[in-house]
């Protein structure tokens, strides 16, 4: 099966609502949660940042000023979650699958 990142996604909220726990983990050090929730390490050119969102709190979030490569795009628009290697460039990462 594929994880996608929608699944991560769904992964994440079901596990905060069993395991509340997790949220603060997930807060604390996003990389260890996010490979323990998905048996996937993450490499560390990717940037991984977590915010706790409230009723008084939102956040919105916006691409970067460069275009994103079909490579990209297909990674955040539901694209399959794992990485062989990463290669890092000015506000951007490209990783290989």
């Amino acid at each position: 099966m594929s994880i996608t990142r929608a699944t991560i996604d769904a992964a994440i909220v079901d596990r905060i609502g069993s395991d509340p726990a997790f949220r603060a983990a997930l807060l604390e050090d996003p990389r260890s949660a996010l490979a323990a929730l998905t048996g996937t390490e993450i490499p560390e050119c990717i940037r991984i940042t977590v915010h706790g969102e409230s009723p008084a709190d939102i956040h919105l979030v916006i691409r970067g000023d460069s275009p994103m490569s079909d490579a990209d795009l297909e990674l955040v628009a539901g694209g399959s979650w794992g990485f062989s290697s990463c290669d890092s460039g000015p506000g951007m990462n490209s990783c290989v699958l």
